[in-house]
């Protein structure tokens, strides 16, 4: 595991580009928005999407495919020449497909969704509300609808339950209500905010875990992320299931997160963690503590960046009423 202070440094998964305009003939100014459109379900969902998309004016496609990409994949880009296809080489978790897709938007803001969902609200046919463009958050995460058109409960609350954190779904009702993490990575996100954040951590393979690092890395580096109620998109199909099992993911999620103390002025992952983590980590006790020095040497150069700890962030977290 790395210890450079950025995801975007880290060695990443190769991809070959298909099709679409060069990414430096895109304009970059304020008029345009970016997609990062993650592949997942069948072929008749994401057609209507990609013709969507594409018909869109100032809108810049990113679909990300692969390893395995679809048999009509050269069809698909003859089709719509406006639309860029990333195919990756490797198996990549989503948070790491998003972070390609970041790296070839050209856009300030960026959507992110999964070829299985629809624009319910037109918000690309209509253009983007500009209070939604001028909003100073990381992410904008929107109202989302499943199949049979009922409010998901999408906004994730953490709390601490027995002395274990936990994260409580709930339905958005109230503009502004934060949410840890975006539901099924799902937001308009600001591009320059995700990258001085580093992006989703691609050692993390469990996507639960690589959402809940990014949210609580989020709210203890002091960005946010929140529900915007004229922002809607919604299910083809149901949305997939989570593996919340404490895994390899977990143990980093812990070091990175749950177990950094703030002094004040700063982060640390203090030596008294160790034992703990060794005891409970399963790695053994000199790969224990090769992990841990490791993430504490991420957490020394990315000290500064830390407003607060996890009981700090906990407490001022408003709960939903």
């Amino acid at each position: 595991m790395s210890t450079t202070p950025s995801i975007f440094e880290r060695p990443r998964v190769s991809y070959t580009v298909v099709g679409g305009p060069r990414s430096d003939r895109v304009r970059r100014d304020g008029d345009w928005l970016s997609v990062v459109l993650l592949a997942r379900g069948g072929r008749f969902y994401r057609e209507e999407l990609l013709k969507e998309l594409a018909e869109s004016p100032q809108v810049q496609v990113l679909s990300v495919e692969g390893p395995q990409p679809a048999y009509d994949l050269e069809e698909l880009a003859r089709k719509y020449p406006a639309v860029r296809f990333l195919v990756l080489q490797s198996q990549a978790s989503p948070g790491e497909r998003i972070n390609l897709g970041m790296e070839e938007a050209r856009s300030s803001l960026v959507l992110v969704l999964w070829s299985d969902m629809f624009d319910d609200g037109s918000t690309l046919a209509a253009g983007l509300p500009p209070q939604l463009r001028q909003r100073d958050l990381l992410c904008a995460v929107p109202r989302l609808k499943n199949a049979r058109a009922g409010v998901i409960p999408s906004v994730l609350v953490p709390a601490m339950i027995k002395g274990r954190l936990k994260v409580i779904p709930w339905k958005p009702v109230q503009e502004g209500m934060r949410s840890l993490y975006p539901f099924d990575y799902c937001g308009l996100y600001s591009r320059r905010r995700f990258r001085q954040l580093g992006g989703f951590d691609p050692w993390m393979a469990n996507p639960y875990w690589q959402k809940m690092d990014f949210g609580l890395r989020a709210g203890l580096w002091g960005e946010t992320i929140a529900w915007y109620p004229r922002f809607e998109l919604g299910y083809s199909a149901e949305p997939e299931g989570e593996d919340t099992t404490p895994d390899s993911s977990y143990k980093l999620f812990f070091l990175k997160n749950e177990a950094v103390r703030f002094t004040g002025d700063s982060g640390l992952l203090p030596f008294a963690r160790l034992p703990r983590y060794a005891l409970r980590s399963g790695s053994g006790l000199l790969d224990s503590l090769k992990e841990f020095r490791e993430v504490r040497a991420w957490v020394y150069e990315n000290r500064f960046r830390f407003q607060g700890d996890l009981p700090s962030l906990l407490s001022r977290w408003e709960m939903p009423e």
